[in-house]
């Protein structure tokens, strides 16, 4: 497999060819034989004849170990410049006089003295040329390094593979393409190397980790170590001793751990020997040293060669390590793990904080965290939070279970503060796992008779909660705003203002629901966003989906690749991961923005995310995809996804199965019965106070019949425009209006202005409807000319074919101009550290890791 290595193989052949050879160095698994191999089988063989050589371990221990099948006789005492001479003759026999002798060295690093001086010697004396792999990080001898720094062989870094560079290694392994979310996964799970990219994605074929889901191959499981990379990694850490694998192992048990507590584990001298090795590597975090293993697959196969006793003794010295430390956020998380494994107690309340802290990044880590608090007698909130971890791995039958019984516990021991608290978590597992809204809502009315000020406050936030996902925005605005003129405890205050936010998009005043949404976001981050992680993240959400109607460059949410149900960035202290796009939200940005392709792909990663645990946002995830596929010309593939994922009755945007399913029709050619399917979206979108989803209803509908529907839905349309304040959405009002007025000119300014809030899928509609009605002209001819560049903008455009969000795509085309990071905050009114955030993102999504190279990368092909 030689994908993204196309520059690096022209210039070691072009180096064979032109001049003495080359060398290619790079770090254990990442391709340099593989490499070796395909460019010395591109050399023209009438002019070269390759002798292939591997140094090991057990030949660096005899002098001329690695020459030994070129000395005739065995490995004779014999001075250097004798068997340079024998090996020059070898070669001449081998490879004939006519063709020049090419000498690969495979593991060049592992060579005796005497056997790189031969070599050296050789290419100095141009008897041949040399093709060399050589291990980056490890010793290497003297004469093999005079090769590239004193002969001038062309020393060449084989890089880990970039994330683009795994997707399309494993697009063309699989034959087919693979969702982001599984590149995402791929490319961090293995680190880019490719020998592990190429078996993890075999040992998933092969087990059925790695699935094909409708047109998309999907990792539908954890990280496993197929046994061929098993043993490799087995080699590699028998290599590093007793003492080294000890500090490795805990690591892989703590994950990133604090320098301090990494050096009770370890000498600091052993993890600078182990980074030298590439093994482990360091960072900064914030006013910390982090040290932590070089990418999970190695940090797998520490844990699977760990006994319980080794586990038990490790996670004591971490433990001991830590004592001085105060335990925060996810170090608290670490500690309580640490201490689950060493068998020492813990307060229930500790652990379970810690489980919530960790629910989404590690499900698993959450269970158990929460099963000890539980059978350490942590009651009804142990219950709770055991329950969550079981949803959240998809096992709704033992959730729903564990609630009953921590119920009946309460009932027995006469506890109404238990009796609400598994209540209130019974009722929201019925809500968002049983699907079934009105239940849920009932159960909560029926628990205030037993509930104090604290308990009824909980009932009411999640009865807020629950009037919002029935589509009732109205209904859960009032509610909000009357519980927030009451006291409430800080948890419940925080969730009620996040539903109003929702609602506040939801019914059109999304300038308050910035303004709130910051707001909210700024108190979480002051309060320490790390012990609130659902909140945490729906605030991000909440915000993101107020800004996204109102700018052209909604900053979206992200999420922990491996589970990206929730827009929460994962906490690297716990899953080692960095964060991706929330599936979710950037699928539905792009189809805003008239990506439908990268739309699609998105929001299919979205369904399958959203189909297992909690899935809030199921229903969007459905009704999204769905509408952008038939809006596609793929009717078939939307119905089928209807049918999978029925859009049911916890729904956030009112409306939406009627839409997906007008979307369908149209996309038959049933518009009579599109219109019928929208008049019922906007009846119920209109019974429900939402302004703003009746108004892209209307614009919707309106497009279904671009000679009549303008006319028919104007007047509605211009209503809905005084109660919504959402400039991208109030743009598109305002063009169906002015195709009703039937101006060529006036509706070609509208379509610009359009193009002007990156909404290009609606400026191609408007400007479309140019030609209809003025014949041949001036603006017609404009019109069409800006119909054929937003086409070729939609297709041609790399930032979009990476799937970068629009604000992404703003910031990378102004640094691409040169600008400092500090002039791109002051000229888009952000802060540095949103600028370097965002820029970052682009980064990986373009695989690109400077300001250099963001112009090639941004540049259209061709």
């Amino acid at each position: 497999m030689l994908t993204g290595r196309d520059g690096t193989f022209a210039e070691a052949r072009a180096a064979l060819v032109r001049a003495d050879g080359a060398v290619l160095i790079g770090p254990a698994g990442v391709g340099r034989t593989a490499l070796a191999r395909a460019v010395v089988a591109d050399l023209p063989p009438r002019l070269f004849a390759t002798v292939w050589i591997t140094a090991t371990e057990a030949s660096k221990e005899v002098p001329f170990g690695a020459l030994g099948r070129l000395l005739t006789g065995g490995h004779p005492a014999l001075h250097p410049a004798l068997v340079h001479s024998t090996v020059l003759t070898s070669l001449v026999e081998r490879c004939g006089p006519a063709r020049t002798p090419v000498l690969v060295v495979d593991d060049a690093h592992l060579l005796d003295g005497p056997s790189a001086g031969v070599l050296l010697s050789l290419v100095q004396a141009r008897a041949a040329r040399a093709l060399l792999t050589v291990r980056s990080g490890v010793p290497v001898p003297d004469a093999v390094v005079a090769l590239w720094k004193d002969v001038g062989l062309s020393r060449l870094v084989v890089p880990a593979l970039t994330e683009a560079e795994v997707g399309a290694l494993a697009a063309e392994r699989l034959a087919g393409p693979v969702s982001r979310s599984t590149t995402h996964l791929l490319w961090q799970w293995t680190g880019g190397l490719p020998h592990l990219a190429v078996a993890l994605l075999d040992h998933g074929q092969e087990v059925g980790s790695l699935a094909r889901d409708s047109d998309q191959w999907r990792w539908r499981a954890g990280l496993a170590v197929p046994a061929q990379v098993a043993d490799l990694l087995d080699r590699e850490l028998d290599r590093v001793g007793r003492p080294g694998e000890e500090a490795l192992a805990a690591m892989a048990l703590g994950g990133p751990l604090p320098l301090p507590v990494a050096e009770a584990a370890a000498s600091p001298e052993l993890l600078a020997d182990l980074e030298q090795l590439g093994m482990v590597r360091s960072e900064e975090r914030g006013d910390e040293v982090l040290v932590r293993l070089r990418d999970p697959m190695l940090g797998a196969a520490v844990r699977r060669r760990m006994s319980p006793a080794r586990r038990r003794r490790i996670a004591a010295t971490l433990l001991t390590g830590a004592r001085q430390a105060t335990p925060r956020g996810s170090h608290a998380v670490a500690r309580a793990l640490w201490a689950v494994h060493a068998g020492q107690p813990v307060d229930p309340p500790e652990l379970v904080r810690s489980a919530g802290l960790c629910l989404y990044a590690d499900p698993a880590a959450s269970e158990q965290l929460a099963r000890r608090a539980w059978q350490e007698g942590g009651g009804a909130s142990a219950a709770v939070a055991l329950s969550a971890a079981l949803a959240e791995q998809g096992r709704a039958v033992e959730a729903y279970e564990t609630l009953r019984a921590a119920a009946r516990d309460a009932d027995v021991a006469g506890d109404p503060t238990a009796r609400v608290t598994a209540g209130v978590a019974l009722a929201a597992h019925r809500l968002w796992v049983g699907r079934e809204p009105r239940q849920a809502y009932d159960d909560l009315r029926r628990l205030r008779a037993d509930a104090d000020a604290a308990g009824r406050a909980e009932l009411a936030a999640l009865g807020v909660l629950v009037q919002l996902f029935s589509g009732e925005s109205a209904r859960a605005l009032a509610s909000a705003r009357q519980l927030l003129g009451e006291a409430l405890p800080r948890g419940a205050r925080l969730r009620v203002t996040l539903a109003s936010v929702a609602a506040l998009v939801l019914t059109g005043r999304t300038e308050e629901a910035v303004r709130v949404g910051r707001t909210v976001v700024e108190t979480v981050e002051r309060s320490g966003s790390s012990a609130m992680p659902q909140i945490r993240g729906m605030a991000g959400a909440a915000l993101a989906l107020a800004e996204l109607w109102r700018q052209p460059t909604p900053t979206g949410p992200v999420t922990d690749p491996a589970a990206g149900r929730w827009p929460l960035p994962p906490d690297p202290l716990v899953s080692g991961l960095s964060p991706t796009a929330w599936p979710l939200f950037d699928g539905y940005a792009q189809r805003v923005s008239g990506d439908r392709a990268g739309a699609i792909s998105r929001l299919r990663d979205a369904v399958a995310q959203q189909a297992g645990g909690n899935g809030m946002f199921r229903a969007e995830a459905t009704g999204w995809l769905a509408v952008t596929l038939a809006e596609d010309g793929r009717p078939d593939e939307a119905e089928a996804v209807l049918r999978e994922h029925p859009v049911d009755a916890v729904a956030l945007v009112p409306g939406l199965r009627p839409w997906a399913l007008a979307a369908v029709a149209a996309a038959t050619g049933r518009r009579v019965r599109a219109g019928e399917l929208m008049d019922e979206a906007i009846v119920v979108a209109h019974a429900s106070g939402s302004w703003l989803v009746e108004l892209g209803y209307l614009i919707y509908a309106a497009h279904l019949d671009p000679v009549a529907g303008p006319a028919r839905y104007a007047d509605r349309i211009a209503e809905a425009l005084v109660h919504v304040d959402a400039e991208r959405l109030v743009a598109a009002g305002r063009a169906v209006i002015a195709l009703a007025g039937r101006d060529p000119t006036v509706i070609l300014e509208h379509a610009h202005r359009l193009v002007d809030m990156n909404m290009t899928g609606e400026a191609l509609k408007v400007a479309g409807e140019v030609g209809r009605r003025a014949g041949v002209s001036d603006t017609v001819r404009l019109a069409v000319d800006l119909r054929a560049r937003l086409r070729s903008a939609v297709r041609d455009d790399p930032a979009r074919v990476a799937g970068l969000t629009a604000r992404e795509r703003q910031i990378a085309g102004l640094a691409a101009r040169g600008l400092s990071d500090r002039e791109i905050a002051e000229a888009l009114v952000l802060s540095v550290r949103t600028v370097q955030t965002h820029l970052g993102r682009a980064y990986r999504k373009l695989a690109v890791t400077s300001r250099r190279d963001l112009s090639d990368a941004l540049r259209p092909a061709g």
